[in-house]
């Protein structure tokens, strides 16, 4: 069955809520399916750091899910009754994978011997369903739900969820969003991101964000370290 990949806007001028996020977590998936593909199970310093990598990887996922439900989907199922509710589904569906990949992951932690690559292989190819799952997902958010609330919903309303959504997230949380989000995106989204966020913070508070999405200090306008720490 061929996917419907054109996304019509009904009005070009309002934001799409899922765009910029969705690269982000495509790109985080990509990036977490590789470390546990790449992953020596016996080296046990790895393994701990690409639990921890997985630890955020989940954390951020119920974050988005979290903020959809109650940002999105509930607005939506007020004037559009019933038209989140597949994506609502799904929602539940991601929690159960959740709860699932993190006791795999304690099954490789307490494994001994050669035991450790068959738990780690299981592992890998639950995290590999969930990407399928949680991409195809995302498609049919994208190119669903995003037209209904494009034509439905006001460019100041729409504005004001995406609004409530990012005033929810806590700042460690967004850190993982950010270091995701502008790894995903164009030079030209990298670039429209960041100065935004220069222009809305003050100097130190954006200076500090900064440092804890790229790891070190940066200069506002060195896109090519901004890049190579990033992309």
């Amino acid at each position: 069955m061929n996917a419907q990949t054109e996304i019509v806007a009904a009005h070009e001028d309002k934001e799409d809520l899922y765009y910029a996020v969705h690269k982000g977590l495509r790109l985080a998936s990509a990036r977490m399916l590789i470390a546990l593909g790449q992953l020596d199970p016996f080296d046990r310093d790895a393994v701990a750091a690409a639990l921890k990598q997985l630890d955020d990887h989940i954390a951020m996922g119920m974050s988005h899910l979290t903020h959809e439900n109650r940002e999105i989907h509930t607005v939506v199922e007020q004037r559009l009754p019933g038209a989140s509710d597949h994506a609502g589904e799904d929602h539940d569906h991601h929690v159960e994978a959740f709860e699932e990949l993190r006791r795999l992951a304690d099954d490789l932690v307490a494994a001994e011997g050669e035991a450790r690559p068959a738990r780690l292989r299981k592992l890998y190819q639950r995290f590999a369903l969930f990407v399928a799952d949680d991409f195809k997902h995302m498609h049919e958010e994208e190119t669903e739900i995003q037209p209904q609330i494009e034509a439905h919903f006001s460019a100041s309303e729409i504005t004001g969820i995406r609004e409530r959504i990012v005033g929810a997230i806590s700042p460690d949380k967004m850190v993982l969003f950010m270091r995701a989000m502008m790894g995903a995106a164009s030079r030209p989204e990298r670039i429209g991101m960041v100065t935004g966020m220069k222009e809305g913070m003050p100097a130190e508070v954006f200076a500090g964000f900064m440092q804890a999405v790229v790891g070190q200090s940066w200069r506002f306008g060195d896109w090519e370290e901004l890049e190579a720490r990033l992309c």
